[in-house]
């Protein structure tokens, strides 16, 4: 008969200190929680990644051209399939007129020369040109009028530096180019006079000589670009979210490299428009010049990540610390509070909490459902990760004795 009252005594005892806590409303009765797993807050920055197989094409191709009202075609120098680069000979051909050829080249270098005289003037008037500070008093806007400069600076200076270091790498990109084709009319000026009669014209492109037409029919020789852009195709709700100009990254399996790049262009039309299909619009991402890009070939295969959303130094949590849009915080009072939360990017498993967390903060993870809002917690010792620094607090003894006795 004993036996059997016992457990049915236990019950009771169980099921009476359960309504005692239940029902009392004015919080007489002191409640615990036991905290067996939490984490910490704490800072990383959240990118919100769209993944999506792609490959390698060529990024577009060049065409040459010959003019037969200058001359008769003589021979090509390059075949179909070779390399070339910027100022490779390509074709020769002999002049109909030496002295109107002739004529007509150092016309050709006397305006190029103007022009680089121009753009050296406008590169040495930008580099002395003396940005306004931020001071109070200081212009808004400075104008510089030139022949060949027309600027307005923004507002602060270092808006305005930024502007001026991309005029200048404008400027010495073109002035490169001209330096370049002065450099290959005078190579031909001088090739005229000295044979006669022949005149070397000279690739301005760099790439592979994809097509030589023997028939002397415009285009006589088309060159691949050497560089490659990475392509790919979207869903029609993928395409309702993407915008030109995403950050991506772009992974080569052949050769093992990661390459940073930019959305560059994305169609507005379906590559077919099917009533019973999914409309799918293609997309293209220009590489960014790196070491790594040198020796990739049209139709290498490619893994493409588009940053689509991202919030930098943001304060997250793992997304198991989270019940719905709150969390238990464990404050410095020893207490567990059910704090009401705002979420921002979800990445994997890890949540941005836009408001009602600070970074280095301590939350519960689990189990919620014993958790009292405002009760006192305990935690298990994890005797493992005591060090010195662990009874730094002049109170730890205080703290140890009050965890044991709760127990």
């Amino acid at each position: 008969m004993r036996k059997r009252i016992a457990p049915i005594l236990m019950a009771v005892f169980i099921v009476v200190n359960f309504l005692l806590v239940f029902l009392d409303d004015e919080g007489k009765v002191e409640r615990i929680s036991y905290i067996n797993e939490w984490t910490k807050s704490f800072e990383k920055d959240m990118r919100e990644k769209l993944y999506k197989p792609g490959v390698l094409r060529a990024a577009g191709k060049e065409h040459v051209y010959f003019d037969n009202q200058l001359g008769s075609f003589q021979q090509f120098l390059v075949e179909e399939g070779e390399q070339v680069n910027e100022g490779d000979a390509l074709y020769t051909y002999l002049v109909h007129d030496y002295y109107e050829m002739e004529a007509d080249l150092m016309n050709q270098a006397d305006q190029i020369q103007e022009e680089i005289s121009a753009i050296e003037q406008a590169i040495s008037q930008m580099e002395m040109y003396q940005i306004p500070s931020d001071e109070v008093g200081s212009p808004k806007a400075v104008t510089i009028t030139e022949e060949l400069i027309e600027l307005e600076y923004p507002q602060t200076s270092m808006e305005a530096d930024l502007l001026r270091e991309q005029f200048l790498v404008e400027k010495e990109l073109e002035l490169s180019q001209k330096s370049a084709q002065l450099q290959t009319i005078n190579n031909q000026l001088v090739e005229l006079r000295t044979t006669g009669d022949t005149i070397t014209v000279q690739s301005p492109y760099e790439g592979a000589i994809s097509q030589l037409d023997v028939n002397l029919d415009d285009p006589v020789i088309t060159i691949q670009n050497k560089d490659v852009l990475a392509i790919g195709e979207l869903t029609e709700q993928e395409r309702a979210n993407m915008e030109e100009g995403r950050i991506a990254e772009v992974a080569v399996h052949e050769m093992g490299v990661r390459l940073g790049g930019v959305v560059e262009e994305v169609s507005n039309t379906p590559k077919e428009i099917d009533i019973e299909k999914e409309s799918i619009y293609p997309f293209q991402i220009v590489l960014e010049r790196e070491d790594g890009a040198e020796g990739l070939l049209p139709g290498y295969h490619v893994d493409i990540a588009i940053t689509m959303e991202e919030s930098l130094g943001a304060t997250v949590l793992f997304e198991k610390a989270i019940f719905t849009d709150a969390v238990w915080k464990m404050t410095q009072e020893g207490k567990i509070a059910k704090e009401n939360i705002e979420k921002g990017l979800h990445v994997d498993e890890v949540v941005e909490v836009s408001a009602g967390v600070e970074q280095g903060e301590f939350v519960a993870v689990g189990p919620s459902p014993f958790f009292q809002h405002g009760a006192h917690f305990i935690t298990p010792l994890r005797t493992k990760q005591l060090t010195g620094e662990s009874f730094s607090d002049a109170n730890w003894l205080e703290y140890f004795v009050t965890g044991l006795l709760s127990r």
